[in-house]
């Protein structure tokens, strides 16, 4: 019996000591690091189960830097077909579409168009939901040449992406229709065999929010995130405060349902 109670301690302490590390290894950063603009995500989340073992999703997100007058920096379409396997991973294959908007370029819009591949995984630790994502992105991207910003060109590179998600309950009411839930999650960006300049990620995001779920198939994320991300072309390094603001719907079209799994919201 203590044997279990020791267990179950050493289960719920290991998940806490994964962000005090971030939280030193973004200090350390910060250091050498300058304040970009403050970001706005809008973001619209989709997935649809229609069988065991298939599902579909997309995403839309907008970016901007501004909310009065709204100053564009970015607007991107995603979409993915899911297979669920039987040991809780899900295995997804999908394209995607980002725009990037350089207002003081002649090249108004850098297009990049993504191939991914994509592997995710869910358990429990009591209450809290752990999600870990694993994501392979095949990038062609619209750059520029030089610094006066009048010519573009598409260059190929691969990038890994990890994600581990944390959410658990704020309150438990019964009588309440509306769930509140906290959500922590850390994404490293990592690319390979590539010239990305002078640190091995180009980007690290992390979030902490809170979860709000109403009656129905809708979730509304309401989150803060900080982004260090690399310029290796100016070979500086910058933080980002941003806000994000995501709808997430989730719809299921099967008629007779074998496998009840509990679709968790995770930040994209």
């Amino acid at each position: 019996m203590k044997t279990q109670k020791r267990k179950s301690t050493i289960i719920k302490s290991d998940w806490r000591l994964f962000f005090p590390f971030f939280v030193l290894f973004l200090v350390s950063i910060s250091v050498q690091a300058q304040f970009a603009k403050p970001q706005y995500w809008f973001t619209y989340n989709h997935t649809g189960r229609f069988d065991d073992r298939w599902s579909y999703g997309f995403d839309l997100n907008y970016r901007t830097t501004g909310l009065i007058p709204l100053n564009s920096s970015l607007t991107a379409g995603r979409v993915g077909m899911n297979y669920h396997t039987n040991m809780g991973f899900r295995i997804t294959g999908g394209y995607a579409w980002f725009g990037t908007f350089a207002s003081e370029a002649e090249q108004t819009w850098l297009h990049e168009n993504r191939t991914y591949q994509q592997l995710q995984y869910n358990h429990k630790k009591g209450h809290i939901n752990v999600v870990h994502r694993l994501r392979i992105e095949q990038r062609w991207r619209q750059q520029f040449t030089n610094e006066e910003l009048d010519e573009t060109i598409y260059t190929f590179t691969n990038r890994y992406r990890y994600l581990i998600q944390f959410d658990g309950p704020i309150t438990e009411y019964p009588e309440s229709k509306i769930g509140f839930r906290w959500q922590l999650a850390n994404e490293f960006f990592i690319h390979n065999k590539e010239e990305v300049g002078y640190m091995l990620f180009d980007q690290n995001r992390t979030l902490a929010g809170v979860l709000i779920s109403p009656p129905g198939n809708m979730s509304v994320a309401v989150l803060y995130q900080l982004i260090v991300q690399q310029q290796p072309f100016l070979r500086e390094t910058f933080l980002i405060n941003s806000f994000r603001i995501t709808l997430f719907q989730t719809l299921d079209f099967r008629k007779k349902k074998n496998i009840n799994e509990e679709e968790i919201p995770v930040i994209d």
